[in-house]
């Protein structure tokens, strides 16, 4: 048989176990409050918009030409008796380079100013005769024609013995010398003495899609970056009439200055053609946007770290940045790192607002 106090212990455990009960639930509870905070704070990086310079632009490469460049020949035969120049020096118009052997054309000068001073003094004595009516007009007029064509056959050996010197058809810089001494040179074999180019301005040739040709105008600036250099400027000079149907492209010429001569023909460059310029459009790095729906979007945190999706249109792009023509106001905070995680509406922890050029 139980007794009262058996009843009233019984009671005491039951109100034990349910207080302990309770304690242990309202601990989970907690606990599970805790995680699910954790779970719902994603940490990100983000960026403010700001404004700056952008441009439309074509990437594509060149090779560096020379402008002026020339193959020099002797217009005499002859053997090489005097080299004056080499490789990589400076030369300018008319500048004498070689000198072939000239005693062969210094003789037939010599003959020829000779017979030239015969007739010379044979025209005066009948010029005196037939002004005194000596001699008739036709013998008068046929030793002026014998003379003027002696005069004509002196400046013949003149020349002749002006071309034994090779001189420099442009100014610029030897890259080639293949003139030897003791070379026997071929007027009628078109060997070539030296190469020169002229390196003070250089020019690229581009060859741009036939959907960029409405954007591409005269004057407009280009950047040719190469390896190991700074980026040189350069300027978009002609460009042709005629599209190529074979490619699809039209060519396109680039003047490069090059003053002090560090750039060389035939260095590889990469080229950037500046179509046009804004000077303070809405900017974002690019790594901002997402697609959805075929459409640019990105992340916007608000004042209470929550996040929001936002449809943006895009303007003009580069390598790294994006122009926002909408969706977006200076000074909006847009995830950068850790989007992917995100839905609207997410709580996020902004571990660092990054700074973009």
């Amino acid at each position: 048989m139980k007794t009262p106090n058996h009843f009233k212990l019984t009671a005491l455990a039951a109100i034990f176990s349910c207080f302990v009960l309770t304690a242990c639930n309202g601990a989970n509870s907690s606990t599970a409050s805790s995680t699910a905070d954790v779970i719902l704070t994603i940490p990100v990086e983000a960026v403010l918009t700001r404004h700056g310079e952008i441009s439309s632009s074509y990437r594509t490469t060149a090779t560096l030409e020379a402008r002026g460049e020339a193959e020099v020949i002797s217009k005499a035969t002859g053997i090489v008796q005097h080299i004056l120049v080499e490789e990589g020096d400076a030369v300018s118009a008319g500048q004498l380079l070689a000198q072939l052997d000239n005693e062969r054309q210094q003789y037939s000068l010599n003959k020829e100013k000779a017979e030239l001073n015969r007739l010379a003094s044979e025209l005066t004595r009948t010029k005196e005769m037939h002004e005194r009516k000596l001699i008739s007009s036709d013998v008068f007029e046929k030793l002026q024609w014998q003379f003027d064509a002696m005069q004509a056959s002196v400046n013949l050996a003149e020349l002749a013995l002006k071309e034994t010197e090779v001189r420099a058809p442009i100014s610029g810089v030897i890259s080639r010398r293949y003139a030897k001494l003791g070379q026997l040179v071929n007027q009628y074999a078109t060997q070539s003495l030296f190469h020169i180019v002229s390196n003070q301005q250089l020019e690229a040739v581009v060859h741009l899609p036939e959907q960029q040709l409405a954007q591409a105008r005269i004057g407009q600036n280009a950047l040719l970056e190469f390896a190991g250099m700074l980026p040189v400027n350069a300027e978009l000079v002609r460009i042709s009439p005629v599209v190529d149907a074979a490619s699809g492209t039209v060519r396109a010429v680039l003047r490069v200055a090059n003053e002090q001569q560090l750039l060389k023909p035939g260095m590889f460059a990469q080229v950037q053609l500046q179509f046009d310029v804004k000077a303070d459009a809405l900017l974002l790095p690019k790594r901002a946007l997402m697609t959805t729906d075929n459409s640019p979007t990105v992340f916007v945190v608000n004042a209470e770290n929550k996040v929001s999706r936002k449809p943006v249109s895009l303007g003009y792009q580069s390598d790294n940045t994006v122009e926002i023509l909408s969706g977006l106001a200076l000074g909006d905070k847009v995830v950068i790192a850790g989007q992917s995680a995100l839905k609207d509406d997410a709580l996020v922890n902004v571990v660092s607002v990054k700074q973009f050029e």
